[in-house]
C-alpha cells in the first residue's frame, strides 16, 4: 500500500493537496523513508509531474555509495512502484490519515513513557504535540459546485427518475426514485410489507427487470421465506404452481436472478451495513427491518437512537450513489385503519419521517365485525411525504397474497 501510495503522490497536483499530511517520517520502513526525502526534494525542484523512473534516477543518483545488495533493494522497490497502480484519491488520503494515526500514536506513547519514568513533568509537551498533529488528520478541503448551465440542471432534475415503479396507480404520485434518495416503506404486520418490496424490485417491470442491481438486508423473516416471496412476484405464480411448471418459471425468473442479493442480516450494525454496500455496489438496497440495524453511539431514548439511524441510511444513500427503502412499521395506534399519518410510525417522533425523500404506508381494509368471508385483498398505499413530485394521496391496490403481487 505504501508504494502505491509513493505512485499517487508523483502527480502533482494530488501531492500539493497533501503534502501537509504526507509527511516522510509517517512511512514504515526506512527504505520508503528514504525515497520520499528524494520525491520531496524533486517536486521543490522541479515544476512538472515526477515519475517513478525520475524519482529513480535521483535517488541513486543522491546515493552513489550504497552496496550491491541494497542497490538491489531499491531496484526491487522502484519496479514495484513502477507497475503500481495509483489509488483513488479518497482511498489515498484514507491511507496518509491511518499513517498519521499510526505515528501519532507512536509518539503519543513515548511521551506518556517519559512522563511515567520521569523524563517528562509537565503537560507541556502533549499540548505542544497536539497543537503540531491536529492539521494531519485533516485532508485537503476539495468542495465541488454544481455546474450551473441549463443543460447540466436539467440532466440531474429529479423528475426524470431512473428507477421507476411498476405499479402504475403507486406511479402516478411517485413515478420513479433516483440514486441518494431514501424511501421508507411502513406497514403493520401481515400487511404486505414484503410482499411490496418484492414485486416492486422482481415483479413485471420492477426495478430488477429495469437493470438495477439490488441488495436486500433481512433481518426479520427468514431469508427462504423473502426469497421465496422475490421468486413468486417475478413470476406471478404460487410456489404450488412453480412446482408443477419449473420451466415456465426459469423463463421468468431466470433474466433476473443475478440483479438479486438477499442475505440475513440478522444482527447487522450500520458499520457492516455500510460495508456491504460498499463492497458490492448495488443501486438499490432494501432494509427489513430498518430499525434493527444499530447506529454507533448510546442513546438515552429508542426515538433518538431510531433519528441517528435514519440520518445514517441517508448518508450512505448518497455516499454510494444507490436509493436505500427503508422498511419500518406502523405503531399498534393505526391497527384496523386505512388512514394513518406519519406519527403512527413505530417508536419514531419525527426522525424517519424527516430523514425521506419519500414515505409510503400500507393498510388493508378492516373486516366488519361478524364478517365470515376471508380477509379483503384490499392494500391502500397511502403516501404521507414526496419531495419528488409533491404528490400525496391515496391509491387503492389489490395483494394476492400467494404470489407477493400487487395489481392496480
Amino acid at each position: 500500500m505504501e508504494l502505491a501510495l509513493l505512485r499517487t503522490l508523483m502527480n502533482r497536483e494530488f501531492y500539493n493537496s497533501n503534502k501537509n499530511i504526507a509527511k516522510e517520517r509517517i512511512f514504515r520502513s526506512k527504505e520508503t523513508r528514504s525515497i520520499k526525502h528524494v520525491l520531496d526534494e524533486a517536486m521543490s525542484d522541479y515544476e512538472n509531474d515526477i515519475g517513478p523512473s525520475d524519482v529513480e534516477a535521483l535517488f541513486f543518483t543522491q546515493n552513489s555509495t550504497l552496496t550491491t545488495s541494497q542497490k538491489d533493494i531499491y531496484q526491487s522497490i522502484f519496479t514495484k512502484i513502477d507497475n503500481a497502480d495509483s489509488l483513488n484519491e479518497d482511498v489515498a488520503q484514507n491511507v496518509l490519515r491511518e499513517l498519521n494515526r499510526e505515528d501519532a500514536a507512536n509518539e503519543l506513547m513515548d511521551i506518556a513513557f517519559k512522563m511515567s519514568n520521569g523524563e517528562v513533568t509537565s503537560l507541556h509537551k502533549i499540548v505542544q504535540f497536539t497543537e503540531r498533529r491536529e492539521e494531519d488528520f485533516m485532508p485537503a478541503l476539495k468542495v465541488y459546485f454544481e455546474k450551473m448551465d441549463i443543460d447540466s440542471l436539467l440532466e440531474k432534475n429529479e423528475l426524470q427518475f431512473k428507477w421507476k415503479f411498476n405499479i402504475p396507480t403507486v406511479a402516478q404520485l411517485v413515478p420513479g426514485v433516483n440514486a441518494g434518495q431514501i424511501v421508507v416503506g411502513a406497514a403493520r404486520p401481515n400487511t404486505g410489507k414484503t410482499s411490496s418490496h418484492a414485486y416492486l424490485c422482481a415483479g413485471p417491470g420492477g426495478f430488477a427487470h429495469q437493470g438495477a442491481k439490488i441488495m436486500v438486508l433481512a433481518n426479520e423473516e427468514a431469508t427462504s421465506r423473502v426469497s421465496s416471496r422475490y421468486l413468486t412476484a417475478s413470476c406471478g405464480m404460487s410456489i404450488k404452481e412453480i412446482v408443477k411448471n419449473k420451466h415456465r418459471a426459469e423463463e421468468l425468473f431466470g433474466p433476473i436472478k443475478d440483479n438479486l442479493k438477499i442475505t440475513d442480516a440478522t444482527g447487522w450494525d450500520l458499520d457492516r451495513v455500510e460495508r456491504a454496500v460498499k463492497a458490492y455496489e448495488p443501486d438499490i438496497v432494501i432494509a427489513d427491518m430498518a430499525d434493527k440495524f444499530q447506529p454507533e453511539g448510546k442513546y438515552t431514548a429508542h426515538h433518538e437512537q431510531l433519528k441517528a439511524a435514519y440520518i445514517r441510511f441517508r448518508i450512505i444513500a448518497k455516499q454510494y450513489n444507490c436509493v436505500l427503502f427503508a422498511m419500518s412499521q406502523l405503531s399498534a395506534e393505526a391497527e384496523g385503519k386505512v388512514f394513518v399519518n406519519m406519527s403512527m410510525l413505530e417508536g419514531s417522533r419525527t426522525g424517519k419521517a424527516s430523514e425521506a425523500d419519500v414515505l409510503f404506508c400500507i393498510t388493508k381494509t378492516p373486516m366488519v365485525e361478524g364478517q365470515q368471508e376471508e380477509e379483503s385483498p384490499e392494500r391502500h398505499w397511502l403516501v404521507l411525504k414526496n419531495k419528488l413530485t409533491g404528490k400525496h394521496g391515496r391509491v387503492i391496490t389489490m395483494l394476492d397474497p400467494e404470489t407477493a403481487t400487487y395489481s392496480a
